[in-house]
């Protein structure tokens, strides 16, 4: 499996600890047939881990007009905050990333939303 592949499962866990918390995650990896997959177990781990800083991070730059996003621009957004501040992954491929997914998995515009909200946020840190 490739990296965007492995990405988007990441983005798939997120979205379903959003509904349903997870508590092991080597059972829900295993149900998904995902046992091997490093980069996943490494980012959700990252992500439950550091769950309330990446909550921070993102509700403190958003303004009264994106306070309500829906839960999967809130789960891609949640993605490219952990992979950029916890994962070492470069803040150009993270953004890319979370562009394409938005693209793929929310609204039409939402895409443009979540490069803006992610640009904010990396510009404010100087990153």
């Amino acid at each position: 499996m490739n990296r965007i592949e492995q990405r988007e499962w990441v983005f798939k866990l997120i979205y379903q600890d959003s509904i349903s918390k997870i508590e092991d995650i080597d059972k829900v990896l295993e149900d998904l047939d995902l046992i091997g997959e490093d980069f996943v177990k490494t980012s959700i781990a990252s992500f439950l881990n550091n769950f309330s800083s990446i909550d921070d991070k993102l509700t403190s730059n958003l303004d009264n007009k994106h306070k309500r996003l829906s839960k999967v621009v809130r789960s891609i957004l949640y993605l490219s905050i952990n992979e950029m501040y916890f994962m070492d992954v470069p803040v150009s491929v993270s953004i890319n990333e979370a562009v394409n997914l938005a693209k793929k998995y929310s609204d039409e515009d939402d895409y443009k939303l979540v490069n803006s909200i992610l640009g904010s946020i990396v510009r404010k840190d100087g990153k």
